[in-house]
């Protein structure tokens, strides 16, 4: 079946989750259909092989980019647009554009932040709501979380699941069943609601009962700064390491015997999965998602971070036995791999295409 042109669609074109996973779009499909990439604002950064895909963004400004964008959309009217998220104005735009085959992908789970935002951004809704009366908008979901805040809080829809896709060969060669706990690592950005901060409370816990045990901060952002602060006031400062971009992250798992991500939200979790498909011990908050992950195994999630005696807690009571922590770790690996596997995305998204 042929393929019409399709057109990922971003705010910004840069090196973040969201963006990185068009590049297995890119690989995938770039033989078979003529792929473009569109920023509404100015590219950060240069990620994708201009070779396979055409990449385009618009210019700063606070409605000129808003325009350029629905001058693109009405140009290229009767190819498939994939958004990557968006939200609701780049929504309306595509329709009123007169797009008719939109894909928009939910990969979020939080929609506003003030009450000012509720307002105008539900309003937003609202009016895409009315729009979809008349036309039709393939709604994705990257997880059964994220499915399920967005019938909660903006449409009353639930979207189909397609889980996040990784490249699972790259994390399963260097799987192993870890004997020790030498290093504890994180991965990702280190900005507000990641609480990297608790992530170095629970490493001072344990650092002087295990006097051979660092800390490994791998990833950068905003707060690296605070938290470097942080650590050199520690009295292990010695033993904690920043590492900021990681550019081999499978190599970085591997060198690491347990791994911490207690962020307050997300909507799938890519560094979990990841390092769980290394056999890596992988202790997290208690976002629903990460249920999801784990499947029936419980004793990964440390809790709630806003209450961190009940993380402190948990965590001191999972790593009294790291073998078997370990065991079940390399255990669930397999599925993992199966369920976030990119071979297995890819063909998911490839159905929603040839719906076109």
């Amino acid at each position: 079946m042929k393929m019409k042109p399709i057109h990922y669609i971003q705010w910004q074109i840069g090196p973040g989750g969201i963006e990185l996973s068009v590049r297995y779009y890119v690989e995938h499909f770039h033989r078979m259909v003529r792929l473009y990439a569109y920023g509404v604002r100015p590219t950060s950064q240069q990620i994708y092989d201009e070779s396979k895909i055409t990449v385009q963004a618009g210019d700063n400004g606070k409605t000129r980019p808003y325009r350029q964008y629905f001058r693109y959309a009405r140009q290229h009217r009767n190819a498939v647009f994939h958004l990557q998220n968006g939200g609701p104005i780049l929504l309306i735009l595509t329709l009123l554009a007169g797009v008719r085959q939109i894909v928009y992908h939910i990969h979020g789970t939080i929609y506003w932040k003030t009450t000012f935002q509720k307002i105008y951004l539900k309003s937003a809704w609202l009016v895409v709501r009315f729009l979809l009366l008349f036309k039709k908008v393939t709604f994705v979901a990257n997880s059964q979380y994220s499915a399920g805040i967005f019938r909660k809080k903006v449409l009353p829809i639930m979207p189909p699941v397609v889980y996040n896709g990784i490249d699972a060969r790259h994390f399963s060669v260097k799987k192993s069943l870890r004997t020790q706990m030498r290093n504890i690592g994180y991965a990702g950005r280190l900005c507000d609601g990641k609480n990297v901060h608790l992530v170095i409370r629970l490493f001072e816990e344990i650092a002087g009962s295990h006097p051979a045990t660092e800390l490994h901060i791998a990833g950068d952002g905003p707060l690296r700064p605070a938290l470097e602060a942080q650590a050199r006031k520690s009295p292990f400062a010695g033993r904690i390491k920043f590492h900021g971009f990681v550019q081999d992250i499978p190599a970085f798992y591997a060198s690491m015997d347990l791994f911490l991500f207690l962020s307050a939200y997300e909507s799938f979790g890519n560094v979990i999965a990841e390092a769980l498909m290394t056999g890596l011990p992988t202790l997290t908050s208690n976002v629903p998602v990460f249920e999801e992950i784990y499947g029936n195994e419980k004793d990964f999630i440390l809790g709630n971070p806003a209450n961190y005696e009940e993380v402190k807690s948990n965590f001191l009571k999972v790593i009294e036995d790291f073998p078997q922590l370990a065991r079940k770790a390399l255990q669930i690996s397999a599925a993992v791999e199966q369920q976030c596997g990119v071979e297995n995305h890819l063909r998911q998204i490839e159905n929603i295409y040839e719906k076109y």
